[in-house]
């Protein structure tokens, strides 16, 4: 059983690169297309992977390069977010669940995540305010990564409560 644990947590630490990876590397992708629509209109029709901003940019300039910041805000947060699953997993083993080292990790994590969930929920309203004063389309952020945001919040929040109590105790 330990056998199988320790084989888990090797693939889920390489998983979490390949996650930090694709992060990385979609929010490298928005620059470059950012970069590339600011002199071609044309490039905000499809800025990346279906993403069609047109309508923002032909509004406003500043809308336009402000939604487009929060989408490479989120990614680089989950890239952090990812970065620190990696040191989580690096550190972790069935018998040290309860180090300073992973309780950082852990802390850092859910901190991370509130970025992630206050990044989602600004850009949520400033296109819901677009969409009802300037009568541009709203394109939400997913629920999914706020509801996940706010979830492994909670869940560090606990495990890192119930770890210091557990320390203290002894």
């Amino acid at each position: 059983m330990k056998e199988t644990s320790e084989w888990l947590l090797k693939a889920m630490r390489l998983f979490a690169w390949i996650i930090f990876v694709w992060m990385l590397v979609k929010a490298g992708a928005m620059i470059m297309a950012y970069g590339a629509s600011v002199e071609n209109p044309e490039g905000a029709k499809d800025l990346y992977r279906g993403l069609d901003f047109s309508r923002y940019y032909e509004a406003s300039f500043v809308h336009y390069s402000v939604i487009v910041l929060y989408y490479i805000l989120l990614y680089l947060l989950l890239a952090y977010v990812a970065l620190f699953a990696t040191r989580l997993l690096s550190v972790a083993t069935l018998e040290n669940l309860h180090s300073s080292s992973f309780l950082g990790n852990i802390q850092k994590i859910g901190t991370t995540t509130v970025g992630v969930f206050g990044v989602a929920l600004i850009h949520n309203v400033h296109v819901f305010i677009l969409d009802e004063f300037a009568a541009l389309k709203a394109v939400y952020f997913s629920g999914e990564y706020i509801f996940l945001a706010a979830m492994v919040y909670i869940i560090s929040l606990i495990f890192i409560k119930s770890t210091s109590e557990k320390l203290q105790k002894d």
